[in-house]
């Protein structure tokens, strides 16, 4: 799937009418550096997080390419963090708009995927009650000012567009591999590895998670002979932000990405946008 902006859910929210408008209008004026750069907090790829205090289902469509479609299910547990945005649709009606940048699991929204294969559900932007779920700070396994996507290669794969593996660390605490496709955005839903995040350290710049099996393609430490945390990932910011120009004749921002250290291999991962149209 494609890195995209906040700028559509941005649009979205001023249309509805978002909680906290004047909040959010202070907020416009701060700044944090990336590199050499002011850029307004606005822009940053940041999410709100709220945890579901009871099991919700969710109705999903699935529309298939001869023009007819399919109603789907996914059963989100009780207990599961999921980014969202809260949203007045009426004066009266409030709702909870959740993964909009793709931020929960496979594990989670399979069912969407399995129940007709034929057919092609849009996961992203599902709409829930507010009154099943309690917002949560950010998951400490997340990188900073991100929405968990890690792109395999350096400043020459930001560039280029060359990097051929995607690294999700959900919302819901699972970190997943899937192959992409860069000059596509393009990424099958199914991963091609998933482990489920057991524990957390943060220490400076390093975040190091913990699994109880070792995840093909990712180098993990072996670390203890039993339990839920026997693989460590070591995920270091190297604190060396890259910027690629937007293009002005299209509305398209430039973007800001930080590069990390996983286990042996450098990723990157976008973290804001640098103005908006």
């Amino acid at each position: 799937m494609k890195m995209r902006t906040k700028l559509g859910l941005v649009m979205f929210a001023f249309m509805v009418g978002v909680v906290g408008l004047g909040t959010q209008a202070s907020a416009k004026s701060a700044t944090v550096k990336i590199g050499n750069d002011q850029v307004s907090r606005d822009y940053l790829y940041t999410s709100t997080f709220y945890r579901s205090t009871k099991a919700v289902t969710v109705k999903v469509t699935a529309n298939h390419t001869d023009g007819t479609f399919a109603t789907k299910t996914v059963k989100i547990p009780k207990n599961t963090v999921v980014s969202g945005q809260k949203v007045n649709v009426t004066s009266r009606k409030q709702v909870l708009w959740i993964n909009h940048d793709d931020e929960l699991s496979y594990h989670v929204l399979k069912s969407a995927f399995t129940q007709h294969p034929s057919y092609v559900p849009s996961v992203r932007d599902l709409v829930v009650s507010v009154k099943a779920f309690k917002k949560v700070s950010r998951p400490a396994y997340l990188p900073t000012w991100s929405h968990g996507d890690l792109y395999l290669g350096g400043k020459a794969a930001i560039s280029k567009l060359t990097a051929k593996q995607k690294v999700q660390v959900t919302s819901d605490g699972y970190l997943e591999i899937h192959k992409y496709v860069a000059t596509t955005g393009a990424t099958t839903p199914k991963p091609l590895q998933s482990a489920k995040i057991n524990r957390t350290q943060v220490k400076g710049a390093t975040r190091y998670l913990y699994f109880s099996k070792k995840i093909k393609g990712l180098t993990l430490k072996h670390v203890a002979t039993r339990g839920q945390a026997q693989y460590r990932l070591t995920m270091k910011n190297l604190h060396q932000p890259q910027h690629r120009a937007g293009f002005s004749d299209d509305d398209m921002p430039g973007v800001y990405y930080s590069l990390y250290k996983l286990g042996s291999q450098t990723y990157f991962t976008p973290i804001s946008d640098d103005t908006s149209y």
